[in-house]
């Protein structure tokens, strides 16, 4: 591999001092050979909770993570396909789509996001068309099929095809999972196709899937308890004030996530606290940042940020 470093146009890219252009080598004889614990990618987080933060992934945290994930969903790629739309920029689309075929060696549909923002039915179709069988998105993303799709424009949709539509990134309401059976079921998925996820950057990109196919599991607990002690108390059937939680499953394989109270304590089961992880996707912490690395680990647990309970009916 050879590279050849020129200036970058100010206009075009004014904080990037130079771009490196790398051509392969026919022969394969200088391809760089990395270990598993050098940096493989910077991923940056979003910034919506404070200063964004460029997240070190090395080499063996994206493979644990890849390899991780395709267990949960069964990954064969004699007989699957994925459809995308996701932005390879983000980590869903770039590690989960992208990586996720290339390691598995399955065929990767790549759509782009604009053409699906523009007419959300081109995903759909898509499906179709090339008998896709794994695809993904954060929830807006199903919101947008529910809301901006006539029935005209998906007449004889057969998506049949189509086993795993993981949902993740964002919140994941249930509002949304009832709404996208009901509405696009008669078009062949199966109820358990909907698969609720949970991940982080610092975590590579997945943390918690289901681990088998079944309909998606909603948790309804009681508004007062819950605001009042931090209980995740069952709600009766009738109660019209219930909050309702998405269970997002199991750690993927070789990983674990733990509830602690406020003094780091492990939570009883069905009591809110923080969401703490470990497992070879995680990363070794922030780039040039020490001060926020060591606020990210709590011993050898990461801080999430995020805050869940576990429990029988419902995890995280």
């Amino acid at each position: 591999m050879s590279g050849t470093s020129e200036p970058v146009a100010p206009r075009e890219a004014p904080a990037l001092a130079r771009l490196l252009e790398v051509r392969g080598d026919p022969a394969g004889k200088h391809w760089p050979n990395p270990s598993g614990k050098e940096l493989a990618l910077l991923q940056y987080t979003s910034g919506s909770t404070g200063n964004p933060k460029g997240v070190m992934l090395t080499h063996a945290n994206l493979l644990a993570n890849i390899r991780a994930m395709g267990q949960p969903f069964d990954i064969d790629p004699e007989r699957n396909v994925f459809v995308s739309w996701l932005p390879l920029y983000h980590d869903m689309g770039l590690i989960g789509a992208w990586l996720g075929s290339l390691y598995f060696g399955m065929k990767l549909v790549v759509m782009s996001p604009l053409h699906f923002l523009a007419r959300p039915e081109r995903w759909l179709w898509a499906i179709q068309k090339y008998r896709g069988t794994l695809s993904a998105a954060p929830n807006f993303g199903y919101e947008m099929c529910l809301t901006r799709i006539k029935d005209e424009n998906i007449a004889g949709l057969d998506l049949s095809s189509w086993r795993v539509a993981a949902s993740g990134a964002e919140a994941v309401l249930p509002s949304t999972l009832r709404a996208f059976e009901e509405r696009f079921g008669r078009y062949g998925p199966a109820a358990t196709t909907q698969r609720p996820v949970y991940g982080l950057a610092e975590s590579s990109a997945g943390l918690a899937f289901p681990a088998v196919p079944r309909p998606p599991l909603v948790d309804r607990v009681k508004r007062d308890e819950l605001t009042r002690s931090g209980v995740a108390v069952p709600a009766e059937a009738d109660d019209t004030s219930a909050i309702e939680f998405v269970g997002r499953g199991q750690p993927i394989p070789g990983h674990e996530i733990r509830v602690v109270d406020g003094g780091g304590r492990e939570a009883p089961d069905r009591e809110e606290g923080n969401i703490q992880c470990k497992g070879p996707s995680t990363t070794q912490g922030y780039f040039r940042n020490p001060k926020a690395t060591r606020a990210l680990f709590a011993g050898d647990w990461l801080r999430t940020g995020d805050r869940g309970y576990m429990g029988r009916t419902a995890s995280l």
